[in-house]
């Protein structure tokens, strides 16, 4: 099988968040099947800012639901929100 690469945003609760922590443990909560290519940071609103996820995953894992139910086990985030994904 082949994988996907989806890009997934993650806004925190608190404005005062260091988001190479916040990418350590969303790491924590992904198999060894799934890797955590890189984050870029990006404004959302009111001082709120947002990691932009890039992530590697199994193909039969379909669309982003599954990483959004693993990325949702995290404490401190107020929202996930696949924004796209295609075959790697």
């Amino acid at each position: 099988m082949g994988e996907f690469v989806a890009l997934i945003d993650v806004i925190p609760e608190d404005m005062d968040v260091d988001f190479e922590e916040l990418i350590s443990k969303l790491k924590a909560v992904i198999p060894d099947t799934c890797i955590i290519e890189n984050f870029d940071i990006h404004p959302v609103a009111f001082g709120l800012e947002k990691a932009r996820v890039r992530v590697r995953y199994p193909e039969e894992w379909g669309g982003t639901d599954k990483i959004e139910e693993l990325f949702g086990q995290v404490e401190g985030i107020q929202g996930i929100e696949g924004i796209a994904f295609s075959k790697a």
